[in-house]
């Protein structure tokens, strides 16, 4: 049963519980909580009506977090197993951030902890994602984030990934220029690998400034480097899985992560062309690229 309203408040033992609705990846997630800090208008556009979400997250403010078992420590992460069930830490500076507790077999439900101070920071739009563990509880089903410029050109997604530095935001914004594309997010993108591959905005852009809420089939991945001329050439087999994971936004230390992730690229492999240009800054990558994507009937 579905309702015409974003939050759902229901007085439950003695406080106001608050249930927002988001659209992430084409599946809701439904966030519930004591109360939500400010607006968020980066998330506001991936509101979604209120239905049976795909993923429900419990949010709990509490002076202290569960005790959790010795954990690995992973980027901004401490990740912690005990049995089927998986704790991220993401700190606060030197203090607790939050706690999101998960079991990977079904992340249709989960729980993250915080402190009242942490609250209100932690669920900032520049953290929120974090906080929650997203990426974690979206791969199991079937879909993942990855570090990209999203651009879209005759009607299809193109992906712009490298490190950071390498000039994705820069061949990004020369499709845009040259070729009249759309820059949908300037760093980072949701592929959902389901009744085909697909590429969808997502409510957090580093400091691109660019984060729109629109879905597009993928057409290509396009890995970069830089060079002093352009060159491209397709990528394959066990070599485009290792460097498309390289830029996915998973750490892998649960159970079955790493499989899980590799299935769904493989499959992505099987539909969709991956290729790595060795580019310059100027239109002349634009032209070797749009060659590449015409003669694979991308575009």
């Amino acid at each position: 049963m579905c309702y015409d309203n974003i939050a759902i408040k229901n007085f439950c033992a003695g406080f106001i519980v608050m249930k927002k609705f988001y659209s992430l990846c084409k599946k809701t997630v439904c966030i519930d909580a004591e109360s939500f800090p400010g607006d968020n208008p980066m998330w506001a556009q991936f509101e979604a009506a209120p239905c049976n979400a795909d993923i429900s997250i419990g949010c709990s403010i509490n002076d202290c977090f569960p005790k959790t078992p010795e954990g690995i420590k992973t980027g901004d992460f401490v990740v912690s197993v005990d049995g089927d069930t998986v704790y991220r830490a993401f700190p606060m500076g030197t203090v607790n951030g939050a706690l999101t507790k998960y079991t990977p077999a079904d992340t249709s439900h989960s729980e993250t902890f915080f402190t009242p101070k942490s609250f209100p920071i932690m669920m900032d739009s520049r953290y929120m994602w974090s906080s929650l563990s997203l990426a974690q509880l979206l791969l199991f089903q079937n879909a993942f984030f990855i570090h990209s410029s999203f651009i879209s050109i005759s009607g299809k997604a193109v992906l712009f990934s490298a490190p950071c530095g390498t000039g994705k935001s820069t061949q990004a914004a020369l499709w845009e220029n040259h070729r009249n594309a759309e820059v949908i997010n300037g760093d980072k993108a949701g592929i959902l690998v389901e009744n085909g591959v697909y590429v969808c905005g997502v409510p957090f852009c580093g400091t691109s400034g660019i984060c729109k809420n629109k879905s597009f089939p993928l057409g290509a991945i396009v890995l970069l480097s830089q060079a002093e001329s352009n060159s491209i050439r397709q990528l394959g087999g066990a070599e485009a899985l290792q460097e498309i994971m390289k830029n996915i936004y998973l750490d892998f230390i649960a159970p079955h992560e790493r499989l899980k992730c590799a299935d769904l690229i493989i499959e992505l492999l099987s539909k969709v062309p991956v290729y790595h240009l060795a580019c310059t800054p100027d239109k002349e990558a634009v032209i070797t690229l749009e060659k590449e994507l015409r003669n694979g009937g991308v575009i």
